[in-house]
């Protein structure tokens, strides 16, 4: 039997050799793309061509140059700046004009997958909290980002695909959290030939809106204009209410959430969508689809139940259901061996843009550590940026396969470190009333490098550890 070492008992000197070849950076870097290059630096030798053989696969030269043009046209009536960070991007990689652009929207149009949201009353941190799996086949690079682009926007962090300046999950400062799941309405497809995909308006709306009711109305205008593709699920939250928004190129409808939790995954269900979304699709393939959100539902209902609050630790667990009989059956799962990644946003009442917090998993949720990472920090540990932290997940699921013993382990090491963030949050929250953001920051970035340490050491100790 192997002896495991607690996470948070490893020896000071342990964590200070392994922070020696830690490289953290400056979160709010001020040049145009500079935060999207600084994340690929490291690995860009390794993986850029991967990524370059496939624009040819895309479309030939010519058509993509002319796909550019009329993308910019469009988005210069949206986001003019868009256009500015995108050349800055290309000509920093050596890029042909456009061709990141093109690479960017056709390559990385959407998320998918499961989500569930938490209204402030049935929650245990007294405000709204947001969550999402992302599921995907032959998707291994993923980064988790914390950036302001541009001064006049919001800074964001967010789960997303390396070589995509979009985002997958998204929260900003103001508290406002977005997610997407694909929708299943074939039966309005957008008839416009040149759109944008939904990876880069998460991005837009987070970093323009700063509650659900401006990104509503500003998703409603997009859709009626075209500029976004068909057939798309968003759930918003804000520190109040959420809000569930179906989509299609020719329809939107929405509904709020007020009062317990909603789950969704890929099935319209809003009146004027719902009957003729599911018209034509046979019984098992709609339970297919929806037997995950009816897990996580149950799930949910009986914790809330049981404990009167949902507790991020609550939706963590939620996020690494799984059923081995029913997924031989081809029945969905809400952790599935293609899921990639979980976000769960915990935003704050008072210091929103300090003290909100993502749990993230980078890498197949059953087999890595949820790392609070407070919005408020002033440096960013590179492995979460480049892909490299995600890597020892998948790692860990080819070791561990996908239903393993181990979970009591990773379950403890996210206790503990989740009751030392909320009272470090407890702490620098009395430095900001105090007026002190600098030192609430220092303390914040102190907590959060040395728990990224910690996560680091415990997935390497589990990899090194023998059967």
């Amino acid at each position: 039997m192997k002896k495991i070492i607690p996470l948070l008992c490893l020896p000071l000197t342990s964590l200070l050799t392994q922070a020696q070849d830690a490289v953290f950076y400056p979160v709010d870097l001020t040049k145009p793309g500079e935060w999207f290059l600084r994340s690929i630096e490291s690995g860009r030798k390794k993986h850029e061509k991967h990524y370059l053989d496939r624009l040819d696969k895309l479309a030939p030269r010519a058509e993509r140059a002319a796909h550019v043009e009329a993308y910019f046209r469009m988005l210069d009536e949206l986001a003019e700046s868009n256009r500015v960070e995108d050349a800055a991007i290309e000509k920093a990689l050596n890029w042909l004009p456009g061709d990141f652009t093109y690479h960017n929207d056709k390559f990385y149009r959407r998320t998918g997958c499961t989500s569930w949201m938490v209204t402030p009353s049935a929650s245990s941190t007294g405000v709204s909290m947001l969550q999402k799996t992302r599921d995907y086949t032959g998707q291994n690079l993923l980064s988790i980002r914390l950036y302001r682009s541009a001064p006049a926007r919001y800074k964001i962090i967010t789960v997303g695909d390396l070589w995509s300046s979009g985002a997958g999950a998204v929260m900003n400062e103001k508290g406002l959290m977005i997610v997407q799941n694909d929708g299943p309405a074939a039966w309005e497809k957008c008839t416009r030939k040149v759109n944008t995909g939904c990876v880069f308006m998460l991005r837009y709306l987070a970093e323009q809106c700063a509650d659900t009711a401006e990104a509503e109305a500003k998703l409603r205008k997009l859709y009626a204009a075209g500029v976004i593709r068909g057939s798309d699920l968003y759930l918003l939250a804000d520190l109040n209410r959420g809000v569930v928004i179906e989509t299609t190129s020719r329809s939107v409808a929405s509904a709020s959430v007020d009062f317990g939790f909603e789950v969704r995954a890929n099935t319209f269900l809003l009146p004027g969508m719902a009957s003729t979304a599911n018209a034509a699709r046979k019984q098992d393939v709609f339970l297919n689809g929806e037997n995950r959100r009816f897990s996580a539902g149950e799930f949910l209902g009986g914790r809330l139940r049981e404990k009167g609050l949902l507790s991020p630790l609550d939706l963590i667990a939620c996020s690494r259901l799984r059923d081995p009989e029913m997924e031989k059956n081809k029945w969905r799962q809400v952790c599935m061996k293609n899921t990639i990644a979980s976000t769960l946003m915990v935003p704050d009442r008072s210091y929103p843009d300090m003290l909100s917090a993502v749990f993230i998993a980078i890498g197949p949720p059953r087999h890595t550590i949820y790392l609070p990472v407070p919005i408020g920090v002033t440096e960013f540990p590179e492995e979460l940026a480049n892909g490299d932290m995600g890597l020892l997940a998948f790692q860990l699921r080819e070791k561990y396969g996908l239903d393993h013993p181990h979970l009591p382990r990773f379950n403890a090491v996210e206790k503990e470190l989740t009751e030392e963030f909320f009272a470090v949050r407890d702490q620098a929250r009395i430095l900001l009333r105090q007026d002190r953001r600098q030192e609430a920051a220092e303390l914040l970035t102190g907590v959060f490098k040395k728990q990224f340490l910690r996560v680091r050491a415990f997935l390497k100790q589990e990899l090194a550890a023998k059967p």
